[in-house]
């Protein structure tokens, strides 16, 4: 969780708080988001004495649109009435592996300001006693209805208020949290029939008071000047002490998923630490070499981290372990390290089938290029090219890569050398 490796073993049975039908560790799912409560040390490992899971949607999708990784744009589907966005940061664990319309599905997704954004989304495989569940800010109410984005929820008398919460506390503006069933069989996209309401489950991302608290998500309501923003609802607030580990203070950004350290008081997190948990560079190339011992491998030329922070996956006819494998699509975040050597951090590892061609994506390290051939250098990786072998594509404004920051490039092995066969400029306009 958050990189740090926790023991449960404190944990009778090694149990999870749930009403969810997740009752143990077992059954919990890479990219499921948790409240972890417990002790981490210097050197990320910890103890955990409690975990609690929520599911923050479960229901059928519809209206799905995929990643374009090509494009680097996210993907979305609805889901009771509301817009969840998803990429390659979320892991889908579904049965044929893709996300289609119709499916029904449990949905673990951080709040954003214009929605969602899914951390995981995993076919529902027990059946819980309410099968659908939602949250949101109320819109609308009419005597026992309510509606959140597009969904009515009908409440009642006769629905249970676990919590605080009351009838009264359902008025427009309210977060709150819903379960329940269709009002009518096969009412997908119908009303909702609430058995329970309670607050929006805020719990899981706030602490007690003075005690420390690590929490990750997508920066929300950025105030600059006033040094802060909200994280899964919970108000941040940063200063010149507060370190960004390799990524700069000036780019962080309403949508940014970053992970936060530092202390909860008066119902705030005063940040130590503002870490990046967004991608910004990637390779997909032949694995060269690797070292299990340190964590470490050369794909494609480019020396890949993995830490407890990533997240591996392979293709349905894949076994291998990724020290073992052949090929790898290896996303992550550029950094340098204490000799100023590049490495990739990875985030996100795809085992794949072996290909001939390679590609890597990252900030183009500055020099002097003569006009016929000559080297480019991109993520540590010295490629060769020729300037009339490789296909340039330029951007609208008609920019030379060369002018570029962060460029894509197709390249192949040649020998002990690897040779580029295209340069694209990959900087936003």
């Amino acid at each position: 969780m958050n990189g740090v490796k926790f023991e449960t073993r404190n944990i009778p049975n090694r149990s999870v708080d749930s009403n969810d039908d997740i009752s143990s560790e077992d059954e919990l799912e890479k990219g499921m988001i948790l409240r972890v409560e417990g002790v981490w040390r210097p050197d990320n490992t910890g103890e955990a004495e409690r975990l609690e899971y929520d599911d923050t949607f479960r229901g059928p999708v519809s209206d799905v649109i995929l990643p374009d990784a090509a494009n680097n744009t996210p993907g979305s589907f609805r889901m009771l009435g509301q817009t969840i966005r998803f990429d390659n940061r979320t892991v889908v664990r579904v049965g044929n592996g893709e996300l289609t319309d119709g499916m029904t599905v449990r949905v673990s997704a951080w709040r954003t300001g214009d929605g969602y954004r899914a951390s995981y989304v995993g076919s529902v495989t027990t059946g819980p006693d309410f099968p659908l569940e939602l949250e949101g800010r109320i819109e609308e109410v009419n005597l026992d209805r309510f509606r959140i984005g597009t969904q009515w929820i009908r409440g009642g008398l006769n629905v249970g208020y676990p919590g605080d919460l009351t009838i009264n506390d359902l008025v427009v503006g309210a977060l709150v949290e819903v379960e329940g069933n269709f009002s009518s069989p096969g009412g997908a996209g119908g009303e909702i029939r609430a058995a329970e309401i309670r607050f929006a489950d805020d719990r899981r991302f706030r602490g007690d008071e003075d005690e420390d608290i690590e929490l990750s998500g997508p920066v929300q309501s950025l105030n600059l000047s006033g040094s802060t923003f909200l994280l899964n609802g919970v108000p941040v607030d940063f200063d010149s002490q507060t370190e960004f580990d390799d990524f700069s203070r000036s780019r962080i950004a309403d949508g940014l998923l970053v992970q936060v350290e530092g202390e909860f008081r008066s119902g705030r997190v005063y940040a130590e630490e503002i870490e990046l948990l967004e991608g910004n560079a990637e390779v997909e190339a032949a694995v060269q070499s690797a070292d299990p011992s340190a964590n470490e491998l050369i794909v494609g030329g480019v020396t890949v981290r993995i830490t407890n922070n990533t997240l591996i996956d392979s293709d349905d006819d894949i076994t291998n372990n990724v020290f073992d494998a052949d090929f790898l699509e290896v996303e992550g975040i550029e950094r340098r390290d204490e000799n100023d050597q590049v490495f990739l951090e990875a985030l996100n590892i795809e085992i794949e089938s072996a290909e001939d061609e390679f590609s890597l994506k990252g900030r183009l390290e500055t020099g002097n290029y003569p006009l016929v051939t000559g080297t480019v250098k991109v993520l540590g990786v010295s490629l060769l090219y020729d300037e009339g072998a490789y296909t340039e594509v330029e951007n609208d404004d008609d920019e030379d890569w060369r002018d570029c920051s962060v460029v894509s490039i197709d390249y192949e092995q040649s020998g002990n050398q690897f040779r580029a066969l295209g340069i694209e400029c990959e900087d936003d306009d």
